[in-house]
């Protein structure tokens, strides 16, 4: 940022010492930028400046002059901020030079002499009330862009209604049935849209999120590691532990988004609903009764446990809070074939499941329903509850993001959601997935204890610089030695000159994404490992980049890297 000339500060002082006493001053905070005529400064504020430092026997303005001009043509969010440096004089100022004070209008009048500190402390005012300006410009930018794409997508809304409205128009009254059944899909198609659109949107903010968590989460894990106080300890836990709720939110947002990188494996579902009982009764408490109906003969789906307990337990509490007085929750599973209702909501009572008992070949899947006889949910908002950031309860208990991670989980799992309820009658919430073949019969291993990792040579590959530090301080604690790439071309040029033995790559990147990066390696490089460190990821050209390379979720933890390490250099 220091090379911008935006942020640079022009100094117009070109009798005696000023001009060197101003530079050195202000050499302290920006770049000094001296000039020594009024032309060559007026250059200089159009090429970008953040303020100027002149003295006023040198420079003044006059009403229709080309400063006055540029002064009058600065943007709604400019008031470019000017020091003057004026000799001490004795009465009022002759009218031209007030004239000038007040056409240069943002103005810092100094009187000499004065002293080092004076000149700094004004010069940084005026450097800082400039730096606003610029955030401010941001801002009316960003506003801009929003409003334009706002415009956009209103223009295309209507232009869709028009035509749709067209094509009812001509249609004729014996196809009404049809036309019907039309409307309905279309319906569903722009609810549909409307939730891939924001789901794009917070899968963004997520990740920029998850970015700011674990440089946040690495830095604690760091300050950790050293000897401090401990009410200094006791804090830096407070704020991980922060952290880590911050963690459990994004992988909600990410979730919803249907980008969050889910680990699918073969999970007995009855198995996993009988683990997680204990979870459950403590979460919903004692005056809510929890009861199982595990009806399906082969309870076996390919998804992310860790996941799909989330939802359940989202499920569990959000029936909880509909049943102040207590109640029952019902856990179901019963197997189907297909849905005939296509849809994600639905009214009570009204199933059309082709249901075959025993059989979980081609098509087959397993419905797995949370029910709950609380005050259920008006029809009038209905269609609303999966939307993220939608809440009935009251501010401040809750966050909106429980059912929509729901649907968003169950949909990245090449499923389903669907909920029916009526007013006093009820909620229930029907997640349908399709079921595999799989024996879970083995036991599984146990994990060998970690052995402590020979020193590596690492390549971190990040474009985000504070993200990248954080990885690097991390594993150079951890005694190895680190380089560091900021995009992937650059990546490949440091592969070549010294091919590392082990390579950490993020995901989303400009130019070269991660995918990309780590195609062009495996086919030069097809033994060196690699680590894939992401927080936003389609698991599915994530998968057929890296095939079974290692994914470390972000944020994660020194820990956390350092397994990763270890495992990916075994």
């Amino acid at each position: 940022m220091s090379g911008s000339p935006e942020h640079r500060v022009v100094v117009l002082a070109p009798f005696g010492r000023d001009a060197q006493v101003v530079a050195d001053v202000v050499g302290r905070l920006a770049p000094a930028y001296p000039v020594r005529t009024p032309a060559q400064l007026l250059v200089a504020l159009n090429e970008g400046a953040a303020a100027a430092v002149v003295t006023e026997e040198a420079f003044s303005v006059a009403p229709g002059s080309p400063m006055d001009d540029w002064l009058r043509s600065q943007p709604s969010w400019s008031d470019f901020p000017f020091v003057v440096l004026t000799g001490k004089r004795t009465g009022r100022r002759p009218a031209n030079a007030a004239t000038s004070l007040h056409l240069l209008g943002n103005v810092i009048l100094l009187e000499r002499p004065l002293s080092p500190d004076t000149l700094q402390t004004a010069v940084e005012a005026a450097v800082r009330a400039r730096s606003r300006q610029y955030l401010n410009r941001a801002m009316l930018a960003e506003l801009a862009q929003a409003h334009s794409t706002v415009a956009q997508l209103n223009r295309d809304l209507e232009a869709r209604i028009d035509h749709r409205t067209h094509e009812l128009s001509a249609a004729n009254n014996r196809l009404m049935n049809e036309i019907a059944e039309r409307e309905r899909a279309q319906s569903a198609l722009l609810q549909g849209q409307k939730m891939e659109a924001v789901g794009h949107l917070t899968g963004g903010i997520a990740h920029d999120f998850n970015n700011l968590l674990h440089v946040i989460g690495t830095n604690l894990d760091l300050l950790a590691r050293l000897d401090c106080p401990q009410p200094a300890g006791r804090i830096v836990e407070s704020a991980r532990r922060t952290v880590r709720r911050g963690a459990r939110l994004t992988e909600q947002l990410l979730s919803f988004a249907r980008s969050q990188s889910l680990v699918p494996q073969p999970t007995d579902v009855h198995a996993l609903l009988h683990g997680m009982q204990e979870l459950l009764h403590t979460s919903v408490g004692s005056r809510i009764r929890i009861d199982l109906a595990l009806n399906h003969p082969h309870p076996v789906v390919q998804l992310d446990p860790n996941q799909l307990e989330m939802a359940i337990l989202n499920l569990a509490v959000n029936a909880r809070d509909a049943m102040a007085q207590g109640g029952t929750i019902s856990i179901e599973t019963s197997p189907m074939i297909g849905d005939s209702e296509g849809g994600k909501v639905g009214e009570s009572g009204d199933h059309s499941e082709q249901i075959e008992p025993g059989e979980h070949g081609e098509g087959a899947g397993l419905r797995l329903t949370v029910a709950d006889n609380g005050s259920g949910i008006p029809a009038s908002i209905i269609e609303k509850v999966f939307d993220p950031f939608f809440t009935t309860k009251p501010m401040g208990n809750g966050t909106g993001l429980g059912l929509s991670q729901v649907y968003g989980f169950a949909r990245q799992s090449g499923g389903d959601a669907r909920i029916e309820s009526q007013p006093g009658k009820g909620t229930r919430v029907h997640l349908s997935f399709p079921v595999v073949q799989a024996d879970l019969s083995r036991e599984p291993t146990s994990t060998p204890q970690r052995r402590a990792t020979p020193a590596q040579r690492i390549l971190v590959v990040e474009d985000d610089e504070e993200v990248r530090q954080s990885i690097v301080q991390s594993l150079e604690l951890l005694g190895h030695q680190v380089a560091a790439a900021p995009d992937g071309a650059s990546a490949l040029r440091a592969i070549e000159a010294r091919p590392p033995s082990l390579l950490i790559v993020d995901y989303v990147m400009p130019g070269m994404n991660g995918a990309e990066l780590i195609r062009h390696v495996q086919s030069v490089w097809p033994t060196m490992p690699i680590i894939l460190a992401t927080g936003y990821a389609d698991m599915d050209n994530v998968g057929g980049a890296i095939g079974a390379r290692a994914i470390l979720k972000k944020p994660f933890s020194v820990e956390a890297l350092a397994e990763a390490v270890h495992a990916a250099s075994m």
